[in-house]
């Protein structure tokens, strides 16, 4: 015995040695693990702080070099002004920096002041600016000094950076920039809960902060790397400690090169390792339950070898459990002597096995067990016989006739007393067992999963009590009970208090056999939330008892989906309001007469375009919210996507007095997130009355066509009538005629521009025009804005630009060559086709020389987009074709954008050369174009000339050429060839 106990006790003191060191080393990678963890956490917050600051300070590059470009153009401006014009500079340059100001909102004020910082105008200056006139507050080739941040304002005071840039000798500009604008580069970034962003300058004044506690910004603080200010670095801080809050961030210091600011970003270390600590919990748990895990497989160890203990003291003493056999039916004892060449069975096995003998060789019983079970049952025979286990198997038999049978073996060896082994042990006949089991096994199976893996809950419940009896694992999802839960519960549990009876009630029709349409009724979760349910109920025998299987079929999404589809066929989603479909339905049930409202509103969605969804529903929802309390008291109000509302005013309401409380809603500003918004409406109105026959559509769209009209003739309301429809078919016409009329109707007519000086003929402008077959012609102004529109200004203006290159060919064959021919070009010709090529090819196709054609654009286009039109301008410039600005002092351009454009002439509006001789401010400003314009090398043509007092001002005046009725009328080619030959050259003055 003790030598058992020591081999039995070897195997618990290896598991016991193995699991420590298991442990071990599971502790070890785990620590290993978690401080890689942590210094990757950290290594990767380091880089983030780097992308931030560095990232935050290229944008605020771009704000101050931005600023910059905008002090400079302003600069230029003033010296130029000075330079030529000193009597109007003052005045001239006050209106240039509001148009800066109301450009840039991020500045506060710019004045103007000479070095000692007085303002040598209107505004305030600042007497401390010779102080920060310095390299510190100056970056390397930056022109822009900035000073110690100041605080600016009355009721609702505010910092700023002032910010100066000399404009010459005695003169500097004096900018202040808003600290807020610096607050709101930085305000986006993503630092986490106690992360920091900060702009400081070169003396640790605090300029914008991420969070920013009150007092922070405006102070001044004792920073790292003030001596990088003014030169491009990124500096990583590590772990640093907020001078603000004490909070140790990861940080990173980001200084620009061209200004004394610094970006400083960090990631706070409580944010950056919060997602670490719970892998250090988790660790914690895994080396616990290890522990745990592995106590408890050392008692089960424990347990394992006492039972071993015993049977093998059971087998040590003997027993006479074999005599078991006996007492079961269907049961007969076996044995197999040592020599194991014979079975040998009692008088029952005959029957079980049908065969007449005592006795059965084991090899011929072997062959008749079942080819599947035959070498399971050898190796466990084996096992037994040589003493090593004990037989306990299931196998299957073939009988002689061919029947199988299942059979149930268990043996054992033991020792006699001879010293010889025998094998003895009991047969049981299983088959019925095996059967009866194998049928309800396939049963069950099938109905588990039919029931089971079924997606939609099902249940069973005692149509008596109500309580469930069985559930399954759809139903536990769907409800929120456990399965224990439910089998404790009745069916009321999961319905309303007020749907019980209609419980009852489908039961008991279930019991008399009535078949019930599945209705939807409302059930209610373990959380309170009720939902729709479309029940399916059967009766079955569930255990030998009466039951009811109920199919819960979760209709909740479909029906909402339905209600959804049948809102959204008639209601907006974005502001709820009725759409117009909606709209016409109401308005057709009803048999009172009614008022329509088109109201568009042109910029709605540009606002969302421009400043974002969520600004741009903001401004629709306050939009909406202002007409729907109109519409609630006077009728009804629908939204057509994506800027116009349509309003029913109801009769028995004054229209007149309604449309002018609706006019006056609709133009009010509109406030969004963070600004108000100013829309110009168009109204059209139309009128139903009882028995018209017009159905609420055609209404509507009567009301859409004198909106459209409104919009076209620059009105704000307009009624509809005959003439209104008139007006937007003939439009329509119109726009259909255009496109044919390009090869076969337009024509050009020529109007010559002559040196100011003597008369003589300088070049052709090449006027389009559309005449009818009745003599006359259709007005410019009626198709050109048509053509922009529809986009037949792209064909129309390639026709213009060949037809122009033919009559300079003529021309030349006719002896005037040397007269160039400008050509007007539209915005949308000129930003979408290649009109360099158009006018290249031209020249090609007519063999016309460099100059021969000019172009002619309007001041408001180049701006529209002015990269865009430098670009095409140096191109036109490369291939000698002379560009004109015309119409020029009625735009907004800034002269020192101007001045870097590669013009060749500028025209003066007619509007300044009308009443020149006599009206001395369109003197003064002629006066001031003119020296501009030569200032900057350009030929100056005076427009609109039709008087000889008006040539003669302008010739006097340097007044390069000029045009207009005095020197000749728009004509045909041939017209005007005729009147070259013809006049004499001094006859044009």
């Amino acid at each position: 015995m003790p030598a058992l106990s020591r081999a039995l006790a070897r195997p618990l003191r290896a598991i016991s040695w193995g699991g420590i060191l298991l442990g071990l080393l599971l502790v070890i990678g785990l620590v290993v693990m978690l401080a890689n963890d942590h210094q990757r956490r950290l290594e990767a917050a380091q880089r983030q702080s780097r992308a931030l600051a560095v990232g935050s300070e290229r944008l605020l590059g771009m704000e101050l070099r931005n600023l910059e470009r905008a002090l400079q153009g302003i600069a230029a401006d003033g010296v130029q002004l000075y330079r030529y014009v000193p009597e109007q500079a003052p005045a001239l340059l006050a209106a240039a920096i509001e148009g800066v100001l109301q450009r840039h909102h991020e500045l506060h004020s710019i004045v103007v002041v000479d070095p000692h910082g007085r303002p040598l105008g209107g505004g305030s200056g600042d007497l401390q600016l010779p102080l920060w006139l310095d390299g510190l507050h100056r970056g390397k080739g930056s022109q822009l000094y900035l000073g110690p941040p100041q605080r600016v304002g009355g009721e609702r005071p505010e910092w700023v950076v002032p910010v100066a840039l000399p404009m010459d000798a005695r003169r500097w500009l004096l900018a202040r920039l808003r600290c807020s604008e610096l607050q709101a580069i930085i305000s986006g970034l993503d630092v986490g809960p106690d992360g920091m962003v900060s702009i400081t300058d070169a003396q640790g004044y605090m300029l914008a902060r991420v969070p920013a506690p009150e007092g922070s910004i405006g102070a001044r603080y004792v920073l790292p790397g003030r001596e990088l200010l003014g030169s491009r670095a990124v500096v990583e801080l590590g772990t640093f400690n907020g001078v603000v809050d004490g909070v140790p961030r990861i940080s990173t210091l980001s200084t620009l090169e061209r200004s004394p600011l610094a970006v400083q970003v960090g990631l706070a270390n409580t944010d950056v390792l919060a997602p670490w600590w719970p892998y250090v919990q988790a660790a914690v748990v895994i080396t616990l339950v290890y522990l745990l895990m592995l106590l408890g497989l050392l008692l089960a160890v424990r347990r394992s070898l006492d039972r071993q203990k015993a049977m093998a003291e059971q087998l040590r003493t003997g027993s006479a459990e074999l005599r078991m056999a006996h007492q079961v039916g269907r049961v007969c004892t076996w044995y197999v002597d040592e020599d194991a060449a014979s079975l040998r069975w009692s008088p029952l096995a005959r029957e079980i096995f049908g065969i007449a003998h005592d006795a059965l060789p084991v090899t011929d019983f072997f062959d008749r067990v079942h080819r599947e079970d035959v070498v399971r049952l050898q190796a466990a025979f084996d096992q037994a016989f040589a003493g090593t286990a004990t037989l306990d198997e299931v196998f299957r038999l073939v009988l002689p006739g061919g029947e199988v049978r299942w059979v149930g073996a268990r043996g054992q060896r033991v020792a006699m007393a001879d010293r010889q082994r025998r094998m003895i042990g009991a047969l049981t006949d299983l088959s019925e067992r095996y059967q009866a089991r194998e049928q309800v096994t396939r049963v069950e199976r099938r109905f588990r999963l039919l029931f089971d893996r079924n997606p939609a809950p099902f249940w069973v419940f005692d149509p008596d009590t109500l309580r469930f009896i069985e559930v399954n694992e759809a139903a536990v999802r769907q409800y929120g009970y456990s399965r224990e839960e439910f089998l404790s519960m009745s069916i009321l549990d999961i319905r309303p208090r007020e749907g019980w009876e209609e419980v009852r009630g489908a039961i008991e029709q279930a019991r008399t056999g009535e078949l019930q349409d599945a209705k939807v009724r409302l059930h209610q979760r373990k959380d309170g939330t009720v939902f729709e349910v479309r029940a399916h109920l059967a009766q079955l025998d569930f255990d030998g008892q009466p039951a009811c299987l109920v199919l819960a079929e979760d209709v909740s999404e479909r029906l909402a989906y339905e209600r959804d589809l049948a809102y959204q066929a008639l209601y907006n989603p974005a502001t709820g309001l009725l759409n117009v479909r909606g709209l016409a339905a109401q308005l057709d049930e009803q048999d009172a007469g009614y008022t329509i409202a088109y109201v568009q509103l042109r910029g709605l969605q540009l606002v969302a375009d421009t400043l974002g969804r969520e600004v741009g529903e903001a401004v629709l929802q306050a939009m909406a919210a202002r007409l729907g309390g109109l519409g609630a008291r006077h009728g009804r109000l629908a939204f057509q996507p994506t800027e116009d509302f349509v309003f029913a005013i109801e009769a028995g309401h004054n229209a007149q007095s309604v449309l002018d409380s609706l006019l006056q809603v609709v133009s009010a500003p509109v406030r969004g997130q963070d600004s108000l918004h100013q829309f110009e409406p168009r109204i059209g109105v139309s009128v139903h009355a009882p028995g018209d026959g017009l159905r609420a559509e055609q209404v509507i769209g009567m009301a859409a066509q004198a909106a459209h009209a409104a919009r076209a003739e620059g009105n704000v309301v307009v009624w509809f009538d005959t003439q209104v429809a008139t007006r937007q078919a003939d439009r329509l016409r119109l726009a259909g005629r255009i496109h044919a009329a390009i090869d076969t109707e337009f024509e050009l007519h020529y109007q010559p521009i002559c040196m100011a000086a003597d008369g003589r003929p300088a070049a052709l402008e090449a006027l389009l025009r559309w005449p009818q077959a009745d003599g006359s012609f259709i007005p410019p102004g009626e198709f050109i804005q048509l053509c922009e529109d529809t986009g037949l200004i792209l064909p129309l203006g390639r026709w213009v630009i060949r037809t122009a290159a033919q009559a300079q060919r003529q021309l030349v064959e006719a002896g005037w060559g040397e007269l160039p021919i400008a050509v007007n070009v539209s915005a949308v010709q000129f930003f979408n086709s290649d009109l360099v090529a158009e006018f290249t090819d031209a020249l090609r196709e007519f063999g016309l020389a460099r100059g021969a054609l000019q172009v002619e654009l309007t001041e408001s286009s180049l701006m529209r987009k002015p990269a865009q039109a430098l670009q095409t301008m140096q191109r036109l410039n490369e291939q000698g074709i002379c560009v004109s600005l015309d119409d020029f002092g009625t735009g907004y351009s800034s002269m020192s954008y101007l001045q870097h454009l590669p013009l060749d002439i500028l025209k003066i509006d007619r509007s300044f050369v009308a009443d020149v001789e006599t009206n001395p401010r369109n003197a003064s400003i002629c006066r001031a174009l003119l020296s501009l314009g030569h200032s900057m090398g350009l030929t100056i043509i005076a427009e609109g000339v039709e008087t000889p007092g008006q040539l003669q001002w302008l010739a006097a005046h340097g007044c390069d050429q000029v045009q207009g009725y005095l020197l000749g009328r728009p004509a045909r080619l041939d017209a005007v060839i005729a009147a070259l030959e013809a006049v004499p050259v001094d006859a044009c003055r």
